[in-house]
């Protein structure tokens, strides 16, 4: 079994080897099934998103004991698309658990040939199947770990001209709006929120660009308004200064702009409703929600309109007309009945408050915080209703319990959106090695004469124009590195590498994130207290760092540092060519080429780190 296992999973693997889905419940299957069983999509429309669909269903089918139905499921989808890496996997593993090993080894010799063809459409589809199977089974917790392989995807197919990757665009741009909303409810700062901002609508706007299909074109659209009204402030303008086509956007241009696009798109159509309640328009909020659920009754409509019709008591006057209370608890009831979720049964809870049935209210905030999924809402806010009503009860000792509570909840809500954050912006936490494949980038691996090969172990030729490094004079007695080294994740094989060779040959000690951090430390705070320990800091630019957060945040560290020190400390290193960031435009860098350098620049760098010596 594991070696046909071996043989199956490859570098794409499948459905019924990921390890991602081994821990499904039952309740979640049923679920699942129920949510996708009646979802049509076309194939020529949207190849990518009709293939991972068809591949969930006979996941579920199989998971839920239905084998047979499964494999005519995946067999169907082989019909349409011969050379899916996902369903022939899927096959091959259903023949081999059946003892069917003549039918077993022809899927696998499929699934090889395929494999071996490294056809980037085919790849990318596979990649884009799995990271839409995760996000289907967490898409409503807080959990990202599909990201990088959307990101896979959209990396194989960077020189495709296929409409298809408007697809994979769309969703990287989905998974950046989920983070955006969960780093809002966290209260990030503004620097991770405007990078995220930044980051999501590159990817929607770049979906519009394209003339992708006019479905995700509109959606698109949809949620570039949503992106600004999480953040009132945001502007085009300001964070997105050379796309002038979206300058002078508010949100309700951008929901005009979807609307005008398909004007009878379910999920376009419900969403923009959601927002326009947001936005005090009622009216057209229940028009555009009543449509979309003429359509698709839908988890998502149902319980929005559950939120327009709490909205309209709560703007309704003093008293408010109860009518739109009991409106509002039959949609979350149906919302509920479609997906289990901690946000409706707290709202449900808040409508049983107001109508003055207590118990049943602190029954429903009960089941709320029991339920894990809670993406898209403040748990904290539920304490607060439940600390409220138990005040009303005459529970004071029980109501400041639950006030406690919501104080934690807010904390543990900041300290999350404070591990997205670090997570996303660049340091590399949720990295799968797919990103910073040092063969993406064509570096030599070959020794050259005149060039020190930093891939290689291979001690460096010595300088035709200087002494060997070893006459330096080796370690700075007033501090406890001798460099340090800072670097975009999309990096760090090369500056690993390279950082094990400048300790190793010019025997100098320095700091690298991934062994002298203090464990559990902020990041922020790491990095700062390892500048100042450090008596020089080597800088790599490549176009990854100059877009990285954490770089930027080193950089600016770096020169705050210098200019507190009477010798020069921050060396600069080109490793791949980029704008050159403005901080560095009046220093002397060194450039690499081909990621080696050449001999003279290893010695002139070797110098450079030496005790009271400056990099000229």
């Amino acid at each position: 079994m594991e070696m046909m296992r071996s043989d199956i999973i490859g570098e794409q693997g499948c459905h019924l080897t990921w390890p991602e889905l081994r821990h499904l419940t039952k309740q979640e299957l049923d679920l699942s099934w129920s949510v996708v069983k009646g979802r049509k999509v076309v194939f020529t429309e949207l190849p990518s998103y009709y293939c991972a669909i068809v591949n969930l269903q006979g996941f579920l089918r199989y998971r839920l004991e239905d084998e047979a139905v499964a494999e005519d499921i995946f067999r169907d989808l082989l019909a349409v698309d011969a050379r899916n890496i996902c369903a022939l996997g899927n096959l091959a593993v259903i023949c081999y658990r059946d003892s069917r090993f003549a039918e077993h080894e022809e899927y696998l010799d499929r699934l090889r040939t395929e494999i071996a063809r490294r056809d980037p459409l085919s790849r990318a589809r596979s990649y884009y199947d799995r990271a839409h199977t995760i996000r289907h089974f967490e898409q409503d917790k807080r959990k990202f770990t599909y990201i990088p392989y959307i990101k896979k995807a959209i990396e194989i197919s960077k020189n495709l001209t296929d409409r298809e990757k408007s697809e994979w665009r769309f969703d990287y741009g989905l998974a950046l709006y989920r983070k955006d909303t969960q780093l809002t409810v966290g209260k990030a700062s503004v620097a991770i929120l405007e990078s995220g901002f930044r980051d999501a609508s590159l990817c929607f706007h770049e979906v519009i660009s394209n003339d992708g299909p006019v479905g995700y074109q509109a959606l698109s659209w949809t949620f570039l308004g949503i992106l600004l009204q999480n953040q009132p402030s945001r502007t085009f303008e300001v964070t997105l200064p050379a796309v002038t086509a979206l300058h002078g956007l508010n949100a309700v241009g951008c929901f005009e702009q979807a609307l005008e696009l398909a004007p009878l798109h379910p999920i376009v159509l419900r969403r923009v409703g959601s927002e326009m309640t947001k936005l005090k328009q009622f009216d057209r909020a229940r028009t555009l929600l009543e449509a979309s659920l003429r359509q698709e009754q839908s988890w998502f409509a149902y319980r929005h309109r559950g939120l327009l019709n709490l909205s309209l008591y709560e703007h309704s006057g003093s008293k408010g007309d109860i009518g739109y209370l009991k409106e509002a608890e039959k949609d979350f009831k149906e919302a509920l009945e479609r997906k289990k979720v901690h946000a409706d049964y707290s709202d449900l809870g808040y409508v049983m408050y107001l109508l003055g049935n207590r118990r049943a209210a602190v029954n429903q905030y009960s089941c709320a915080v029991k339920c894990p999924r809670d993406d898209f809402f403040n748990p904290a806010v539920t304490h607060r209703r439940w600390a409220r009503c138990l005040r009303d009860m005459g529970e004071a000792k029980g109501a400041r319990f639950q006030e406690e509570k919501s104080k934690e909840v807010e904390q543990a809500l900041m300290q999350g959106a404070k591990r997205i954050g670090e997570k996303f912006i660049g340091h590399g936490a949720g990295c799968q090695g797919f990103e910073c494949d040092l063969e993406r980038f064509n570096y030599f691996s070959e020794d050259r004469r005149g060039f020190v090969n930093i891939l290689s172990e291979e001690q460096h030729p010595l300088s035709p124009i200087g002494d060997p490094l070893s006459f330096l004079t080796k370690r700075h007695a007033d501090y406890k590195y001798d460099f340090f080294i800072s670097f975009s994740h999309i990096d760090h094989k090369w500056a690993l590498l390279f950082f094990r060779k400048l300790e190793r040959e010019v025997e100098i000690r320095g700091c690298i994130r991934y062994r002298d951090y203090e464990c559990g430390g902020a990041i922020s705070t790491n990095i700062m207290s390892s500048i100042r320990k450090s008596a020089k800091i080597v800088i790599i630019i490549s176009p990854d760092s100059v877009t990285d957060q954490w770089c930027r945040f080193e950089v600016n560290h770096a020169l705050a540092e210098s200019l507190k020190r009477d010798y020069v400390c921050v060396i600069p290193i080109m490793l791949r060519p980029c704008n050159i960031p403005a901080q560095f435009e009046l220093m002397t860098f060194i450039k690499c080429q081909d990621g080696q350098f050449t001999v003279d620049d290893w010695y002139r760098l070797g110098k450079g780190l030496q005790k009271g010596t400056n990099a000229t």
